[in-house]
């Protein structure tokens, strides 16, 4: 088995501190479209409405994407006040 290159272990590396942990509740459009059975498109819309109305959030957390770090919406449910 080849060794990796030392740029690509530092890369590695750096990308590997970038990534953050999603906190329990947070889901992406992919979650929430498997959720209620629609496709991802209209996952994304229907999340989209619910934080116009306020009735959750939307967040970008950074996590692994293929072999890099990407920015992903992820959204959670407000929690219900009265």
């Amino acid at each position: 088995m080849s060794k990796k290159p030392e740029w690509a272990e530092a890369l590695d590396r750096l990308m590997s501190h970038r990534v953050e942990s999603v906190p329990p509740g947070w889901k992406t459009g992919r979650e929430i479209s498997q959720q209620l059975g629609i496709c991802y498109e209209m996952a994304k819309i229907k999340a989209k409405q619910l934080v116009q109305a306020g009735l959750a959030e939307r967040k970008d957390f950074k996590v692994k994407w293929g072999r890099g770090v990407r920015a992903t919406p992820h959204y959670r449910l407000l929690s219900k006040k009265g």
